[in-house]
This record gives C-alpha cells, structure tokens and sequence, in this order.
C-alpha cells in the first residue's frame, strides 16, 4: 500500500502546483474586453500547463490595466513554451516603458529564440538599443539586418541615425536613399535628411526634406507578425478609437471611416466617435455629412471646443460664413487661445467682406501662434488688398 499512497501524494502535490490564473474583475470594463478576458482565462483553467493559453492570456491582458497580472502570464508563458520567441518579445514590449533594461533582455532573448525567421525581433532590438545608447550594439544588429535583407529600409535609416549622432551626417545622408521612399521609412527620413543637411550647411536643401516631411503620411508599421498577432486582442472602444486616428495619421481616410461608423454604431453615446467621424469626413472635404456628425457630437458635448472648431470647418466648407462665426465665437470663449479659431474667423470675415474685423482676428491669431505662415500670408494679402482699394 505504500507505493500507491506515495504516488497520491505525488500526484497531489504535482496539481497543487499548477499555477493558477490571475484574479480579474471584469464587471466594470468595456463589455467587449470584459468577455474577451473572461475567454482568455477559461482556456488557462482548462489548460494550466498551455505557454500558448498562458501566452494568449498575457497578450489580452496587455492591452488593458492589468500590467502586473499580464508580466505573471507572459512568465507562465515563457517557463512552459522556453523555446517560443513569441512570449519573451511581446514581454519585452510590455516592459519598456518601465522597466527598460528587462526589456531588453527579453528582446534580446527573443531575437536568440527567433533565429531571423523574420526580421522584426532584431529589427525592434537594434531601435531600442540606438534609443537608449547602446550604438555599437544597435549598429551590429542593423548590419546584420542588412545582410539578411539588402537595402532594408528600417536598419539604414537606423545606421544613418548612428552617422548622424557620432559627427559623421555625411555618412548619414548617403544611407538614406532606400529609406526616403518606403511608406515604413520616408517620413522619418526626411525629418532626419532635413536635419542633417541643416547641419551640414544647406538650407535649401534642408527646407525641401522638411516640407516634403511634413506633407507625408505617419510612416506605416514595420510588419510585425507576433505583435500582429497580439493586436488581435485589442477590442472595444478604446480600441476602435486608437486604430481610427492612427488610420487618420497615415491619410488612410476611408478604412478610418469604416472603423468609426462601427464605433458610433455601438458606442452611440460616445461623443469621441462622433468627433472623429466629423474630421475624418472634413478631411474628405465632404463638410455636409461632416456637419451632421459633428452637430451630434456637440449635442453630448456641448463644451467641446474642438467639435466647435471642426463644425466651424464643415460651415466654412459649404460657404456658410455667417454660420460658421457664430459657431467660431463660441469656440474662443470655450478656447479664446487657440490660434484656429481666431485665424478661421479672419477667413470667414475676409469671405463677408468685412476687413476690418478680418485683420483684427488675424491679428489675434498671430498673438496665438506667431510664426504659423499661413496666417502671416493672409494678413499680407488682405493688407495689401486694402492698400490697393485705396489707391483705386
């Protein structure tokens, strides 16, 4: 009988083990993100020793206020799958904001366990460690980059950051062609084009690369398979939100628009959905639809100097002037600072044909903001507009 007893109680110990998911309370949360995570912590009740279930768990959980129970998870994760570079990496990511040096430990490890499957592991690691000073290591893995993929965009705009940095900006500059025209790169690099030929004493050219980075897109995500991966966790508004204005910075207008009519479909009394919608639709220049929207934003939040100002621009866009004064005065007493309402005003006045008032609410605009060219060129014009009636 002493062998089987023995046996129990081995058996009793090994389940008394298993590690146990993290207490979450669900009941005040998104109800989308609420049965999300109650879903995640099923599948590790019915499979403690899963790293893919411990993992899953830890990758809804990071998106979300539970910080110190998804860093349990990914640590369940990583003990029971050692060999996936998934957990360590998307752990690392979890931990830069603070705690930097484990996080790059953990993309250190993750770029071991990946063996350059794919390029974005090292790719991440070599960003992170440039960012934090470690050059000569961020250097060794771009180059590594490079061999791997040829003219590979994100680790020469990388290596010419590290030129720049170390005194060398021509070395830099040359660095930058592949980088200058990659959707993932190009506004990046002319940002760091433009501050490298300042440097090196051309102005002309330095002011070409500013514009032409200030009339580009956000630069779009690297692709990103494991993180990718993880996003799919991302759910409700929040969510919907954040993957809306990113759409929007990328001038990727009409899938912004579809993730937002979602939104205002089942946030319907959130007035930030409303919001975004109205500007995204400005944008588009379509100001009758955007006016609609944006009046059922102010409807819930009848404070908001900013749907005041993108109301204003709808008005503005169907030649409504006098309309959109009233709505702009409004916004300055809410926001009397911001340079947008004062210069529209001076716009929307010019349009009435009453200067007077137009030159006086440019001028409030430059009191704002006094070096925002456009301002500063329709104050000339209409000045020299007046002096030309004038002399008539």
């Amino acid at each position: 009988m002493l062998v089987p007893l023995l046996a129990g109680v081995a058996c009793f110990c090994a389940c008394s083990r298993l590690p146990q998911p993290p207490a979450i309370a669900t009941d005040t949360l998104d109800p989308a993100v609420a049965r999300l995570v109650e879903s995640a912590l099923r599948e590790v009740r019915t499979a403690p020793r899963s790293g893919a279930a411990w993992g899953k768990l830890a990758s809804v959980l990071m998106h979300y206020d539970f910080q110190k129970e998804a860093r349990f998870s990914f640590e369940q994760a990583e003990g029971l799958s050692p060999q996936d570079p998934r957990w360590p990496y998307l752990y690392g990511l979890l931990l830069m904001p603070n705690q930097a040096d484990a996080a790059t430990e953990k993309l250190r490890r993750a770029v071991e366990l990946c063996n350059d499957q794919f390029d974005t592991p090292r790719s991440r690691l070599a960003q992170w460690l440039a960012e934090r000073g470690h050059a000569q290591e961020a250097e060794r893995h771009f180059d590594i980059l490079l061999r791997l993929i040829p003219n590979h965009p994100v680790a020469l705009l990388g290596l010419a950051r590290l030129r720049q940095s170390s005194g060398r900006p021509a070395d830099g500059a040359r660095l930058l062609s592949a980088s200058l025209s990659d959707p993932h790169t190009a506004k990046s690099a002319h940002a760091l084009l433009a501050s490298i030929e300042q440097s090196l004493g051309d102005t002309t050219a330095a002011e070409a690369a500013a514009r032409r980075a200030a009339e580009l897109p956000a630069d779009a995500p690297w692709p990103d398979p494991y993180w990718t991966e993880a996003t799919a966790y991302r759910v409700g508004k929040k969510a919907l939100i954040e993957d809306a204005a990113a759409l929007m910075d990328q001038g990727r207008l009409n899938e912004a628009l579809h993730l937002l009519t979602r939104l205002t479909r089942e946030y319907a009394d959130d007035d930030e959905g409303w919001y975004l919608m109205g500007w995204a639709l400005n944008q588009q220049r379509q100001s009758a639809q955007a006016e609609r929207v944006l009046r059922e934003h102010l409807r819930r939040s009848p404070q908001s100097p900013k749907g005041h100002a993108q109301l204003a621009v709808a008005l503005l866009g169907q030649q409504r002037y006098e309309e959109a004064t009233e709505v702009l005065e409004a916004g300055v007493k809410l926001k009397p600072t911001w340079r947008e309402f004062h210069s529209n005003l001076g716009y929307a006045c010019v349009q009435l044909g009453r200067r007077d008032e137009a030159i006086r609410h440019y001028r409030d605009a430059l009191a704002c903001d006094p070096n925002y060219a456009p301002t500063l060129t329709a104050l000339a014009e209409l000045g020299r507009r007046t002096e030309d009636a004038k002399t008539q």
